[in-house]
């Protein structure tokens, strides 16, 4: 098998580098290991953060890549998070690009939305869902002319007069397959969560019990590049407890919202219905797209929701201290004990790795409105008590007293009685105590790896580098395998790096 350039992965990075390569005349030829194509793209929340879009033109927003740019840096000072302000700088400059050639292959966004802290609305969400970007991609790929082949994974990267030119890779039935790149292999192969070796390499230890959302995603391309001297990056400032994430459980079985099919004139309606169709009717329709991606903002368990296992047991300080356990002290843990005491890892290790958020009728009420929510909700904000009730009622449980609601969720009516009569008598600050009917718990929720900030070295041209920072010949990456030190954070930024490097990889690898 021969191409001008192989792309290695499926995911929005591979297809974005692949169509970018196709569109500049070279043959294209993308691997992907998966049965079908779409990666963690596929099932992401789906927003991309972007300064300069056609649509911002549009709704008369005026914005530029460096406003967006200062904006990410300044986020990364406030949480002390390190990162790679080129790359953070090539993000920036270049994701309206992506943005406007997603909407050019059929993609539908809403108008740009406001995502605090940024000082502009740039946030730009896909209707219907993320499988819409994968469809669309899907498509152009065959359009246009780029072979794609699942089930096949990449092992090894070829090498001839110190330049990359092929990949060794093998077929579900066993077979080896050499294919030759002419020009250039890009690897888009994705993060390392679902290798268990490399997360705790560069995470540490605590992760060994936390689900991965996308297990495909398994180092294959950091490892192919490293075994050629390419030099891998981590972010060890986040620890295994910044990679955890609680998240709720998705529906077991895909809401009818979700079965829409991603058909440009569908998401055309959609997005009419979002601009003149009164709040009150739109709102439960859009959250039941985003509360399956959704997680518990901290500022719950500072007014007083706690959090249980299944046996209606608390197992941490939902704040991040000591393990509440640890009877008589309330200080709070210092860096070498910050992983062990957290709760999204203490929450993986308990009965079946669920856990639920107790709270009364008065802290459903408060958090109903702003500025008391349950989550951060691109497109729509903020997600609140009554979404989650209306949009998610298979997670939502209430009874008149905490006997009811046990027998409900199926917890163990004397320890819940027990651990919120713990609660109430340990309160702080401006934490209430739980004690007006009715009862409600809102969970499971879990603990997910969703990505990880380990990415190979890379320049500005998303080439890769070695330990010495001299350019690999040849090779390229995008996406998580390409993020080389560079901070992804808040909502859309993960997704945006993931079309954006992958636009200019294949950019860069067509023309080299």
């Amino acid at each position: 098998m021969v191409a001008d350039v192989v792309v290695v992965g499926g995911g929005g990075a591979g297809l974005t580098a692949a169509c970018e390569a196709r569109r500049l005349g070279r043959r294209v030829l993308l691997l992907e290991k998966a049965a079908r194509v779409g990666g963690t793209t596929a099932l992401s929340v789906g927003s991309i953060m972007a300064a300069g879009t056609r649509l911002q033109r549009a709704a008369g927003i005026q914005d530029s890549p460096a406003e967006h740019a200062e904006d990410l840096a300044g986020v990364t000072k406030t949480f002390g998070i390190g990162d790679n302000p080129a790359l953070r700088t090539l993000f920036a400059t270049h994701a309206a690009e992506a943005v406007d050639f997603l909407e050019a292959i059929g993609v539908v966004f809403t108008d740009p939305m406001a995502q605090p802290p940024h000082r502009r609305p740039r946030l730009h969400q896909i209707i219907p869902g993320s499988r819409s970007y994968i469809h669309h991609l899907e498509r152009h790929c065959a359009k246009s002319g780029v072979e794609v082949v699942c089930n096949v994974r990449a092992s090894r990267l070829l090498q001839e007069g110190g330049r990359v030119n092929g990949v060794e890779a093998q077929a579900a039935d066993g077979r080896v397959l050499r294919v030759t790149a002419t020009r250039a292999v890009v690897l888009a192969s994705g993060d390392v969560a679902g290798n268990p070796g490399m997360l705790t390499q560069y995470a540490g230890t605590g992760l060994e019990n936390v689900e991965v959302l996308n297990p495909v995603c398994s180092g294959d391309g950091h490892a192919m590049a490293a075994a050629i001297g390419a030099k891998i990056v981590p972010r060890l400032d986040f620890g295994a407890a910044g990679l955890a994430n609680i998240r709720f459980v998705p529906p077991a079985r895909p809401n009818w919202v979700q079965s829409i099919p991603p058909h440009r004139a569908v998401a055309q309606l959609i997005k009419l219905g979002m601009r003149y169709l009164p709040d009150a009717l739109l709102r439960p329709f859009v959250l039941k797209f985003l509360t399956t991606a959704l997680g518990p903002d901290r500022r719950l368990f500072e007014h007083g929701f706690i959090l249980v296992n299944k046996n209606g047991e608390r197992f941490a300080d939902e704040l991040g201290g000591p393990n509440i356990n640890d009877v008589g002290s309330r200080a709070r843990p210092g860096p070498e004990d910050r992983d062990s005491r957290a709760p999204s890892l203490l929450l993986a290790r308990q009965p079946e790795g669920i856990g639920y958020l107790i709270f009364d009728e008065r802290l459903a009420r408060q958090f109903s409105a702003w500025p008391c929510f349950v989550s951060t909700a691109p497109g729509v904000a903020y997600a609140y008590v009554n979404d989650y009730r209306k949009a998610r009622a298979d997670i939502f449980h209430s009874g008149d007293t905490l006997a009811a609601l046990s027998a409900r969720v199926g917890f163990d009516p004397e320890k819940l009685e027990a651990t919120v009569a713990a609660a109430n008598n340990n309160r702080s600050g401006r934490q209430q105590t739980l004690a007006t009917p009715p009862f409600h718990a809102l969970g499971p929720v879990k603990s997910w790896v969703l990505v990880t900030p380990v990415g190979l070295a890379v320049n500005d041209r998303l080439e890769v580098l070695d330990e010495h920072g001299a350019v690999i010949a040849g090779l390229y990456a995008a996406g998580g395998v390409g993020q080389g030190g560079y901070s992804i954070t808040g909502h859309g930024h993960g997704l945006g790096w993931a079309f954006t490097s992958g636009l200019l990889a294949g950019r860069a690898a067509a023309a080299a």
